[in-house]
């Protein structure tokens, strides 16, 4: 009798050959009904993104000097060159290394294959000509989906002729994310309660980049806080609920920032999701439990690793 589609997926992640993170939180999550949306960023969140993407800069910056690795590319590239402006042809050659790259790799086809065996959606929208992004759903959602995604292209043509030099570069590639309407609906589609959701618009709509106010910033400094009343004995201001340290199920998506960390509700959906993947295979519940952990540390550094981020968007 042939593998259903979760058999096969639950049997590549546990042997590896599908990411974990990817697979439970942004595929199975969905397929399981737990969450309605998962974005995933390509190529930086397949397992091997970091290769990938050195292997698009390396093909871009030959063929800009005309250093293609075969005959064919070289002169089409030449007839481009002479074709399109320089900006237009550096956009070319972007996107064609992305496609030769990241479109043709095995962690790209296993993890859409992957989706696909769970029956879901995933549309593709180009964030930058080498940065893409999956916005997985099941059938049903895609309409829906599909008019999300659309009022956030019309966003930012819009926002982006608001840009200010002084502005941090993430404003200019994701300006959507300083629209209230935006955010909310985008939220809610993600499987965030509706009180972080609320907490993190609020940080975008106020925060500089810099300060206290926005949400990367805000999230990492009420872990310090917890942890700080946990090691104190619990002893610190508040009420007794808030007093130990965060809540590992509040964490329960890599890129979630609930709005504190025993936060009743987020606490609900990740023990909704750990339920769920427990319940499909109990060895995958201990792989979420770990991605839990991880999820946490990430959200206690976030501001450290944004801010490198951007420098290196910048140095780009």
């Amino acid at each position: 009798m042939p593998e259903s589609g979760y058999e096969s997926v639950v049997r590549d992640v546990l042997e590896g050959r599908l990411d974990a993170r990817l697979t439970l939180e942004c595929l199975l999550l969905v397929a399981l009904g737990v969450r309605r949306l998962a974005i995933v960023a390509v190529p930086a969140e397949l397992p091997d993104g970091e290769v990938l993407g050195a292997a698009v800069d390396y093909e871009f910056r030959s063929r800009l000097a005309g250093g293609a690795s075969d005959l064919r590319t070289r002169f089409n590239d030449a007839i481009e060159r002479r074709r399109l402006s320089p900006v237009a042809f550096k956009t070319h050659l972007l996107r064609s290394s992305f496609a030769n790259n990241v479109l043709t790799s095995d962690s790209y086809r296993a993890h859409r294959a992957a989706a696909r065996g769970l029956d879901l959606e995933t549309l593709e929208s180009e964030v930058r000509p080498t940065i893409r992004e999956w916005y997985v759903c099941r059938r049903e959602d895609e309409p829906a989906v599909k008019a999300l995604l659309a009022r956030r292209h019309e966003l930012q043509k819009e926002l982006r002729t608001k840009y200010r030099p002084e502005d941090p570069v993430t404003y200019y590639i994701y300006p959507e994310e300083r629209d209230p309407e935006h955010v909310s609906a985008l939220g809610a589609f993600l499987g965030y309660p509706g009180c972080c959701v609320a907490a993190y618009r609020r940080g975008r709509e106020t925060g500089s980049g810099e300060t206290q106010e926005m949400p990367e910033e805000r999230a990492a400094r009420q872990i310090r806080e917890a942890e700080e009343r946990a090691a104190e004995g619990a002893a610190g201001p508040g009420p007794p609920g808030r007093r130990g340290g965060p809540t590992p199920t509040a964490y329960w998506l890599k890129d979630f920032f609930p709005c504190r960390p025993d936060c009743p509700e987020a606490v609900a959906r990740g023990e909704a999701a750990l339920a769920a993947l427990a319940g499909l295979d109990a060895r995958l519940g201990l792989l979420y439990e770990d991605l839990l952990a991880r999820n946490l540390a990430r959200v206690r550094t976030g501001p450290e690793s944004i801010r490198e981020h951007e420098n290196w968007l910048t140095r780009r």
